[in-house]
């Protein structure tokens, strides 16, 4: 997974380009679950009125690219499922940020709307699923 992955560190083509978007600045790389780069794309960067247009559209796209190119055993709902662990994960990174002493502006937008997203999703009855 890129880790870092938002349309900062993403290159789109120009109008006719006969590539796709490529992402970029590849540092924070760790091996994990697509749907992590999913969340830190959606649900930290959109407040509930965009992600409500388009997650859901974006999610099932995402998932037919993985059928397409052969992955099996892997429905919709277990995307569904890995995204909304991932959300709910996403939590921590802001208070990581903050206690690394990076400032208020840098990561608040985030941390709010990452929360709007846990609370959109039913995130936290995952911590009951136990």
């Amino acid at each position: 997974m890129h880790g870092d992955a938002h349309f900062w560190n993403c290159f789109v083509p120009r109008a006719g380009g006969i590539d796709g978007a490529r992402f970029f600045d590849w540092d924070a790389w760790r091996i994990g679950i697509g749907a992590a780069d999913l969340a830190y794309m959606l649900a930290v960067h959109w407040y509930p009125e965009l992600r409500s247009r388009r997650e859901a559209h974006l999610l099932d796209c995402y998932h037919a690219q993985l059928l397409a190119h052969g992955v099996t055993g892997y429905d919709r709902n277990a995307l569904q499922y890995d995204y909304r662990l991932a959300v709910l994960w996403e939590t921590t990174n802001h208070v990581w940020q903050q206690n690394s002493g990076l400032p208020p502006l840098f990561w608040w937008n985030n941390f709010e709307r990452i929360h709007m997203a846990v609370d959109d999703l039913g995130c936290r009855a995952l911590l009951d699923a136990g």
